[in-house]
């Protein structure tokens, strides 16, 4: 009956998932009003509080109607909208009119990225938007007194109490663990917990929860147990478990009652439940019911990265706990008091504790290596230290300041120097770790099956039993993690054939280019002038993470503009280029500047890249720089031709009409090959004498989806069809690989799946 009930409330929790992913939208849905109009007047209502990020404030809005000239249309459907500037005070609830032009979400299509389409529909959002500020939002209405307003007011006066008392970073760090307000900590501090390996401490989940909990549990526990009328009347472990479960319950409200928490909740809920129902000892069970739990009431969280990461770690704390010490020594009941060693009975009462953060790091090493491309070795020594002194000091302090702060504001006051003390040693520590040697190091990105491999391996070396069947599997499976391991051995070492990647950076370029061989060329990492997104963090790394590539050769830049070097940085600290090539102008922003800042740090040679120079050779492909104009402005572009056997590989740059009017009376550009198509498919470039002169077979085109010159794009494709060439766009196929042998090209579109083959 139980493996019936979990297998139905798997079905039932799958069927939901794909309709998450797949809906059917109702006539009065907002995607149905975006289909007829670009510009809608909305009105709806904050679903969560406003998030506040760095450069921008995220909204969430329950969309209620949408107004025209004659009146109201009902609608339905959330609506997630990023404003750049926040002047206003704007709260949960609050039901508000704008104009808007929402678009439907989409995914980039990159190899190794993140689905952001996805992430939004498992959260029942189908539609996005931007809003320059919030000057023109109307207020509308403005709800207040219901329990979840109550909670929400509640949230913001302890943010303002905060906000007053603490420093900046301190602030912002006990904001993020009190509150769960993320949006003031700083991309330093974000990096040194990344590094240290405690980055999992800065939002609220199942570690803060639980913690709390057992702090409560045991304060009441032991206190109720200095009174002889508690102990003898009442049962001292189902009281403190209920009495931590409120604790529990109303930390989470007092989070912002976000999914990841609301998820922790219900996991210790469910185990206090059994406490409750004297059946404490079946953990599993309680896991796989709290697993089910979650699953029917959100189907689409179970393919979160939080949700997989969080249970798998505590499975494997205790699943490997109960099999240490199932394979541990029992006690000798005939040993003497005299006979017994203090040392060694201290050692093995600590052995678990110090197993947990080990335990948690083989459950969950594989999937982080999957989604982030890192391990952190420092986190060994960091989990142990840092997050005691968070989960069991510095949140119950950080809770103690806001309930005072509340209820008693005089007696606030006497615990922030104690907090700003705590705060201090949190940053100290976790700062110190992170610059030790070795302690965040980039790995090879393993793929699903990959990591099915390893966790596969994990199981059986758990269960490593002396029986024939399990030892044979541990020979399949290392077997087959062998030979994964020589196929890429061979396609990143010795790879036979060229391969050339343009990722999906949006309005902006990006194309990373793997030699015969094994050297690794970057030319350009996108970016973009607004927010604090980086592609080069968030989309190239990953992909190179994906290829098993941890060290790009050279990185080239081929114009001085952000939507090419934006996310160059990145790369160059952490993937160790022995080359940067540039042209000579200079970008004229600070994203430039710490580009140049990373290439001093690191040493890093630079080669200016000048027009009529000789080509280079690097092993079987030789690069040729066809224009490159000798000035600081930021107007002129490298264009750099490759050369592979019978391939000619252009790539334009940036260059206009009046560049191209100026290669073409030079003559040297070849024909029927493949072009990189300058200025994203502008029509300010592309003429029809330079697409006459170069009749490429193949042209790609390197541009956002829904950029205003989208009118402009669709006429510069169809002129580049109409002289024969195959037209590639990334805002259409995603990422667009293409592969020669030198003879022919192989092409497809990574989101698309078209594909073709072009032979010289």
């Amino acid at each position: 009956m139980l493996l019936f009930l979990g297998a139905l409330a798997f079905s039932v929790g799958l069927v939901r998932h794909r309709a998450l992913l797949e809906p059917v939208f109702p006539p009065n849905h907002l995607r149905a009003a975006m289909n007829r109009a670009e510009l809608l007047y909305v009105e709806g209502a904050f679903l969560q509080e406003p998030e506040k990020l760095p450069n921008r404030s995220r909204w969430i809005i329950r969309t209620q109607s949408i107004w025209h000239p004659t009146g109201a249309e009902e609608i339905s459907g959330n609506l997630i909208v990023n404003v750049r500037a926040v002047r206003r005070e704007w709260r949960y609830g609050d039901r508000v009119r704008f104009k808007v032009r929402p678009v439907v979400p989409r995914d980039s299509g990159n190899p190794g990225g993140f689905n952001y389409a996805n992430y939004l529909a498992r959260r029942e959002i189908y539609a996005s938007g931007f809003l320059d500020n919030d000057q023109e939002v109307e207020l509308v209405q403005r709800e207040s007194g219901a329990l979840r307003g109550s909670i929400e007011d509640l949230r913001r006066a302890i943010r303002r109490h905060i906000q007053e008392n603490f420093s900046a970073s301190n602030g912002a760090l006990l904001k993020a663990l009190v509150i769960g307000d993320m949006g003031e900590i700083s991309k330093e501090t974000r990096a040194a917990f990344t590094a240290a390996g405690v980055n999992h401490v800065l939002s609220i989940s199942g570690l803060h929860v639980a913690m709390l909990g057992l702090v409560v549990f045991a304060l009441i526990r032991f206190g109720c147990a200095c009174s002889t009328y508690c102990l003898l009347r009442w049962n001292l472990l189902k009281v403190a478990a209920f009495f931590s479960f409120v604790a529990v319950v109303f930390y989470t409200a007092l989070a912002g009652a976000m999914v990841p928490t609301v998820r922790s909740a219900i996991m210790i809920g469910v185990y206090q439940l059994a406490v409750l129902l004297d059946r404490e000892e079946e953990v599993f069970t309680s896991l796989a019911l709290a697993a089910l739990l979650i699953a029917l009431v959100w189907p689409g969280v179970v393919a979160d990265i939080s949700f997989q990461l969080s249970f798998l770690a505590v499975l494997f704390i205790v699943w490997g706990v109960r099999k240490m010490q199932a394979r541990r020594a029992p006690k000798r009941r005939d040993e003497l008091p005299q006979e017994r060693r203090w040392l060694r009975e201290k050692l093995r009462q600590a052995a678990p504790h110090f197993m947990v953060p080990l335990l948690a790091t083989i459950g969950t090493g594989p999937l982080i290596a999957h989604y982030f491309g890192h391990l952190s070795l420092a986190g060994f020594v960091a989990n142990p230290l840092v997050v005691p002194l968070i989960g069991f000091v510095v949140v119950p302090i950080g809770l103690l300041f806001g309930f005072l702060a509340v209820v008693a504001p005089q007696a606030a006051p006497s615990l922030v120097w104690l907090a700003e003390k705590l705060l201090a040693l949190t940053h100290w520590l976790v700062d110190w770790l992170a610059r030790l040697p070795l302690a965040n190091i980039g790995v090879p990105a393993p793929n699903a099956w990959e990591v099915i491999g390893l966790y596969s391996l994990i199981l059986l070396l758990f269960t490593l039993k002396r029986n024939r069947y399990v030892f044979a599997a541990i020979v399949l499976v290392v077997t087959g993690l062998c030979a994964d391991g020589y196929y890429w051995w061979q396609e990143r070492w010795r790879r036979a054939d060229l391969r050339v990647t343009h990722l999906n950076v949006g309005q902006g370029d990006a194309a990373v280019v793997e030699l015969p061989g094994s050297k690794v060329l970057l030319l350009d990492a996108g970016g973009t002038a607004f927010g604090d997104f980086d592609p080069g963090e968030s989309i190239v790394a990953p992909f190179l993470r994906a290829r098993k590539i941890l060290k790009v050769d050279y990185l080239a830049v081929t114009h001085p503009r952000i939507d090419h070097y934006g996310g160059m940085r990145a790369i160059a600290v952490e993937f160790s280029p022995a080359e940067f090539w540039s042209g000579d102008g200079r970008g004229k922003t600070g994203r430039f500047e710490d580009l140049e800042g990373a290439l001093a740090q690191g040493k890093i040679p630079r080669r200016s890249l000048t027009a009529g120079e000789p080509c280079r050779a690097i092993d079987t492909v030789r690069f040729c720089v066809m224009s490159a104009p000798a000035n600081d402005g930021d107007d002129g572009s490298v264009v750099l031709l490759l050369e592979y056997g019978k391939l000619r590989y252009l790539f334009a740059g940036d260059i206009d009409k009046r560049q191209e009017a100026i290669l073409l009376q030079s003559k040297v550009l070849p024909p029927d090959g493949v072009l990189k198509v300058p200025r994203h498919g502008s029509a300010s470039a592309s003429s029809p004498e330079f697409v006459a002169a170069l009749r490429p077979r193949l042209a790609i085109i390197s541009a956002g989806a829904r950029g205003r010159l989208e009118v402009q794009r669709d006429e510069v494709s169809e002129r580049y069809s109409a002289g024969g060439a195959i037209v590639m766009r990334t805002d259409h196929n995603g990422a667009i690989i293409v592969e020669s042998d030198g003879a022919s090209i192989r092409y497809r579109g990574y989101k698309s799946e078209r594909k073709g083959v072009i032979r010289f």
